[in-house]
């Protein structure tokens, strides 16, 4: 091999090596700082997009769950107006089968009367009151809920038939003369002509109750249905969060026992290759003893 002066092969080769290893050697300490395996897309493109897609999932997920529980926090507040507005009327129809019964006197009737006559109208602030944070819950003062429906997104895309749920016929008009079923109702037990006639105005009050119990019944079992639709929907949505998580791991993590010996592989080269460069950088030298 010849001996030159003005150009260090050996010298140009340690370098590049030396310059290798450090690089591998900060990306190997990087990667142990930052826990990840991918900290740009320089150190694996694809695997970077992959990452992103499950991550953009993964968020998703998370934020569908959360939907889905404020689902369920809806429904349950609807469930919870119903069953009291279902208790009022049950007990009204009680108080219209005490009515119905002969011998009672005027007095006895129209206590019984001002009791139903007082329920009918906590059934109608509950329905014009009820709210779950700003959502007027059966219409509110407008009355005009007759066929309301509330969408929930439960899924992390944009195809509505499989990423919503659709909620239909619980919120809508829920005052006494809607739920009745006979544009206006009136509990009256006391002040008819006859016996005769006022049983059998009541006995048409306790059809209209019935009717009503049966609504509230029917609205009551649909939001029990959604309700576990929402819950299995929630486990789906926990079950696919886990398993994009694990799988974003695998793609994006950092294996710390590999990167530790990598770094410590790396950092012993690199002090190989610094202390070669330097005898390198001294070998033109020989060349003086030549002259």
């Amino acid at each position: 091999m010849a001996i030159v002066v003005n150009t260090n092969v050996q010298s140009i080769q340690v370098q590049n090596n030396l310059n290798r290893v450090t690089n591998s050697m900060n990306q190997a300490m990087e990667r142990l700082t930052s826990g990840s395996r991918i900290n740009s897309a320089a150190d694996d493109a694809a695997g970077l997009i992959i990452s992103k897609g499950i991550e953009v999932q993964t968020r998703g997920s998370q934020v569908a769950l959360n939907n889905i529980q404020t689902g369920f926090n809806l429904l349950e507040t609807t469930e919870g107006n119903l069953a009291v507005m279902q208790d009022n009327f049950m007990r009204i129809r009680d108080l219209t089968l005490q009515a119905m019964n002969g011998g009672q006197t005027d007095e006895q009737l129209t206590a019984l009367q001002e009791e139903a006559q007082a329920r009918l109208a906590e059934i109608d602030r509950i329905a014009t009151g009820a709210k779950f944070n700003t959502f007027d819950l059966f219409g509110g003062t407008t009355h005009d809920s007759a066929d309301e429906r509330v969408t929930l997104q439960i899924g992390t895309g944009s195809d509505g038939a499989t990423n919503t749920v659709e909620i239909a016929g619980v919120f809508n008009d829920a005052h006494v003369s809607t739920l009745t079923g006979t544009g206006a109702f009136t509990s009256k037990f006391a002040g008819y002509a006859d016996y005769a006639d006022g049983l059998t105005a009541m006995q048409d009050q306790l059809d209209a109750l019935d009717a009503a119990i049966t609504e509230i019944s029917t609205r009551r079992g649909t939001i029990g249905s959604i309700s576990n639709r929402l819950e299995s929907a929630a486990d789906q949505l926990n079950t696919q969060y886990e398993n994009l998580t694990a799988s974003n791991s695998r793609i994006k993590d950092a294996d710390i026992a590999t990167e530790s010996s990598n770094y410590v592989q790396y950092q012993i080269l690199q002090q190989a290759s610094a202390s070669l460069l330097t005898q390198a950088n001294q070998q033109p030298s020989i060349a003086l003893s030549l002259i």
